[in-house]
């Protein structure tokens, strides 16, 4: 087969871009992208995700303490020493912890 006779795409495959024609909508992808010195696209693709992410929480049928907890659990409790895990504060060092001290806070 020679060069010549080669087939030609007529058609090529490509994702459209999003045009926000909502004016509320722009003015407010503008104002988040000045805060967070990212772009528009940027902007509205953090949102969006935020947004997915509380809606798939909220579909899970988890109480948000049930979701703090299952964090905790998994991450924050796995790292702290050995001999911190699971032990009581005694009333003297709650107190410490929250400054309080002979003549109060």
């Amino acid at each position: 087969m020679r060069e010549r006779d080669a087939i030609t795409p007529f058609a090529y495959i490509y994702t459209m871009g999003l045009n926000i024609k909502d004016a509320e909508t722009e003015r407010l992808a503008s104002e988040i992208a000045a805060l967070t010195g990212e772009s528009k696209m940027g902007a509205v693709r953090q949102a969006l995700s935020e947004r997915k992410q509380r809606l798939l929480l909220a579909r899970s049928g988890m109480a948000r303490g049930d979701r703090m907890v299952g964090l905790l659990e998994q991450r924050l409790w796995p790292r702290l020493p050995a001999g911190v895990r699971g032990s009581e504060l005694s009333k003297e060092q709650e107190e410490a912890i929250l400054g309080y001290g002979a003549e109060g806070a």
